[in-house]
């Protein structure tokens, strides 16, 4: 059984080519009755009837099943011919299988050309020889078959190439649509993006802000507070700490420029450890509180992402520890492996009893989890330790 498609013009048009075919023959032989040689108009007329109308419940706008209709229209014109000539010896002429060779040029495909050719084309016309004998006309009846059945062809190749374009055409719109449908969601997704890369860079400013000025200022601020009483004991003493306390300030100012104008620390290229020995140094110096220095292990090339996250995480848990905890004492330990960098900052201020994580701390994790890393933040011993770990991809993240 074949697919069912829409009938087209054409379709429509072999349809009442063989109603006319089907009624000028009856119209011609109730006027020429006597060229049925005896055969009776009645029984012509359901004959005929048949060979019309029969074939066409397997070839309509509602089914179509093309052989089924050439093995139908086969048999009941061809056994039409033979009862004609065979019982009745009446010899009706070429024009009653005209139109069953028409319309197998027209219906046929790859599958059912194979057989619909020979069986039109040659058999059917073979079915008159018994009335016409190998005679002229008998061979010349081929030429007939075989216009009409070519020009039946012709059709067919003109149908095909038609619904081929349509078919191509229908696919190319639906190609179309898609890719437009492709683009809206890519525009969306490129919007999302660009929101979720906006969101992030606020953010990123946000916490570099607040690790680097944040750092700077607690220290200029705890610096201040213990100038106020050197300046009546140590005037000499307090004026160079107003200068040192100037430059941290100049140094924080530095900060917010080139955080405001993004542009990354100048330090990348120099060591990690060497980073972080300075901020515990002038951490140290500023906020009149002991900070050491540690280093495990031997550093190799590393990212400056990951410089950069393990600078700010120190001096946000310097801050925190003179901040929130009144450390006098903070431990800073550097260990490198080849397979994770950590860093442990230990104070001696006062011990954590519910850790809510703030900016600070909430910044300090999402650095690191940024690089599959992790904060752990705990009290052992009367003491706070903060463990910042970032493991090394394949031994070393280079830059």
């Amino acid at each position: 059984m074949e697919m069912q498609r829409e009938w087209l013009w054409i379709d429509w048009f072999i349809s009442s080519l063989r109603f006319i075919w089907f009624a000028s023959g009856l119209l011609f032989f109730y006027l020429e009755p006597h060229k049925l040689s005896g055969f009776p108009y009645t029984y012509f007329v359901v004959f005929i009837t048949l060979a019309y109308f029969v074939p066409h419940f397997f070839w309509n706008p509602k089914y179509k099943n093309v052989a089924l209709f050439f093995l139908v229209d086969f048999l009941l014109v061809g056994s039409f011919i033979l009862y004609t000539q065979l019982i009745l010896e009446a010899e009706l002429g070429a024009a009653i299988v005209l139109m069953s060779a028409l319309t197998a040029g027209y219906l046929a495909t790859k599958q059912t050309g194979r057989w619909a050719i020979p069986m039109f084309v040659v058999l059917l016309p073979a079915t008159r020889y018994k009335a016409l004998g190998f005679s002229f006309e008998f061979f010349m009846q081929y030429v007939d078959i075989i216009i009409f059945f070519g020009f039946g062809i012709s059709l067919n190749v003109i149908i095909s190439s038609h619904m081929k374009a349509k078919r191509l055409l229908q696919e190319n719109m639906k190609q179309y649509h898609l890719i437009q449908q492709q683009n809206k969601v890519l525009e969306q997704y490129a919007a999302q993006i660009e929101g979720v890369t906006l969101l992030e860079e606020r953010n990123r400013l946000a916490r570099e802000l607040h690790d680097s000025i944040g750092h700077h200022f607690t220290s200029v601020i705890v610096g201040l507070d213990a100038l106020s009483y050197m300046i009546d004991s140590n005037p000499a003493l307090a004026k160079q700490k107003a200068e040192s306390l100037a430059q941290v300030s100049r140094t924080g100012l530095d900060a917010i420029r080139k955080n405001i104008h993004q542009i990354a620390p100048t330090d990348n290229d120099e060591l990690l450890w060497k980073q972080l020995q300075r901020v515990a140094s002038d951490f140290q110096q500023h906020a009149e509180t002991t900070v050491t220095f540690t280093l495990q292990g031997e550093e190799t090339a590393l990212s400056p992402q990951i410089k950069l996250t393990l600078v700010r995480c120190l001096q946000e848990a310097l801050t925190n520890a003179k901040r929130h905890g009144h450390a006098t004492k903070i431990e800073v330990k550097l260990s490198i492996t080849s397979q994770q960098l950590v860093l442990q900052i230990t104070n001696d201020g006062e011990a954590l009893q519910d850790i809510q994580h703030g900016f600070g701390l909430t910044g300090m994790r999402n650095r690191l989890e940024e690089l599959q890393g992790h904060l752990h933040i705990q009290n052992i011993e009367k003491h706070v330790v903060v463990t910042c770990t970032i493991p090394l991809k394949g031994g070393i993240q280079y830059d």
